[in-house]
């Protein structure tokens, strides 16, 4: 099954793709807020230390999300041309490159994650706990990388229902073993933080295990053949040119939020907490506009790949201005209400009192990631994932830099505002290049 977006209103079908994939990354979103939910229920010190994890968890998905960037851009692309072909061997070598990657990282978190805890804030006491849960996520991290390439090769031909469909079950997995394994159920003993990671690392192999069974029948564009695979050298090169700066992006960011939580760190183990509960809702919020973003890659990418310059640039337009619609309508319950959305996960009155601070400031952000996060994704559909790595570089040197001055005024204010004013920065950098149009210069060769 394929759908050509080469044809057709951008706006609906850019609509009814997005919505399973904004659906399916909302899901995606929910294994680590279970996780948070019931291990905030065994206390502040256990919500630190998952908390501490998060980032460096995210580091590893951030990778795996860039290499799934440059394979969905590259198949796209291929589709666009009627390069079947072509497109089952990037899908290819985007699978060995994954599973390769996925063994690696999870050997190197293994190793030094007493090292990275330590200099992110840990200290005795939670640094134990952070070290027990990351090391089962770590081991999964295979799992990780085989559900992002396989997603990717799904999107990238126009199928987003599918995996949505998938990681909906996997989903219902992980509330159903989350609360048994972590408080126990008959014979099944109580695992505590372990218990969680273990939910998590069961639900992930059955969302890639079921989306590689759909790819490998022949309801799939794209057949893998790996007994049959020749590694070509061309292909490897597209692979490095296009996927290696997404996940330098992707990792970058991830790099970002581990030194942010470094200077957050400084203020204790409770700022610590109420920080990892706001990047949670943050992750949820961002859902709507990652999702739509992802969408945006495959239209640009088949538009590119047929010539349709024009029509790839009124996808961005269109998909603008519904991101920042969404993006409104998300942020004003968080800033209104923000004592209730951190109740969620916490009712200690030290993590919900400094996190209400941050839930007053913060969403203001999403508001700026409508434009960043669609022109991203329209550069990386015409491949050209350098620019998205470029600007994220310019906004981490100024958030961080921003942060680091205005904690040592403001307290933890000062953090939450250099966040607000480091994406206006990337907001003004991302419209430039796209008004310029140099993100089309040799776009899709």
């Amino acid at each position: 099954m394929q759908q050509d977006f080469t044809k057709g209103r951008v706006g609906r079908k850019l609509v009814f793709f997005a919505l399973p994939i904004v659906l399916g990354m909302m899901l995606h979103t929910a294994y680590n807020i279970i996780d948070t939910i019931f291990v905030g229920m065994l206390g502040p010190m256990e919500l630190a230390a998952a908390s501490l994890a998060f980032p460096v968890v995210f580091v590893f998905i951030a990778i795996a999300s860039g290499l799934g960037v440059g394979a969905n851009a590259l198949i796209a692309q291929a589709l666009g041309e009627k390069n079947v072909h072509s497109a089952n061997n990037f899908a290819e070598h985007a699978l060995i490159l994954g599973m390769v990657l996925g063994v690696a990282i999870a050997a190197l978190g293994i190793v030094f994650s007493p090292q990275i805890f330590t200099f992110m804030g840990a200290d005795e006491t939670v640094l134990p706990l952070a070290i027990e849960y990351s090391t089962l996520i770590f081991i999964g991290m295979i799992f990780m990388f085989a559900w992002f390439i396989s997603d990717s090769i799904l999107k990238a031909q126009g199928n987003s229902k599918t995996p949505m469909k998938y990681l909906g079950i996997s989903v219902v997995l992980n509330i159903i073993l989350d609360p048994i394994l972590i408080f126990g159920f008959g014979p099944i003993p109580a695992m505590g933080l372990r218990g969680a990671a273990l939910a998590t690392v069961f639900a992930r192999a059955l969302a890639a295990f079921l989306n590689f069974s759909y790819i490998y029948t022949s309801k799939s564009v794209i057949s893998l053949s790996l007994k049959e695979f020749k590694p070509r050298p061309e292909c490897v090169k597209r692979m490095i040119v296009v996927g290696l700066p997404a996940s330098a992006s992707q990792t970058l960011t991830a790099l970002g939020f581990m030194l942010l939580m470094s200077i957050v760190g400084a203020f204790g183990s409770f700022a610590i907490a109420a920080y990892g509960v706001g990047m949670r809702l943050n992750a949820i919020a961002i859902m709507p506009i990652v999702g739509i973003e992802s969408a945006v890659t495959s239209f640009v990418g088949q538009n590119i790949g047929a010539g349709k310059f024009e029509r790839a640039k009124r996808v961005a337009l269109v998909a603008t201005r519904l991101t920042f619609a969404i993006s409104l309508v998300v942020a004003l319950p968080l800033m209104l209400f923000p004592e209730t959305f951190m109740r969620i996960f916490t009712q200690d009155a030290t993590v919900v009192s400094i996190g209400i601070g941050y839930l007053s400031i913060v969403p203001l952000v999403y508001l700026l990631y409508a434009f960043y996060f669609i022109f991203v994704g329209t550069f990386n559909g015409a491949g050209k994932t350098q620019l998205s790595l470029a600007t994220n570089i310019a906004y981490w040197a100024v958030t961080l830099l921003l942060a680091g001055i205005l904690s040592q005024q403001l307290g933890l204010v000062g953090v939450w505002l250099a966040l607000v004013i480091g994406a206006s920065f990337e907001m003004i950098i991302v419209l430039t290049i796209f008004w310029s149009g140099f993100w089309l210069k040799g776009a899709g060769k």
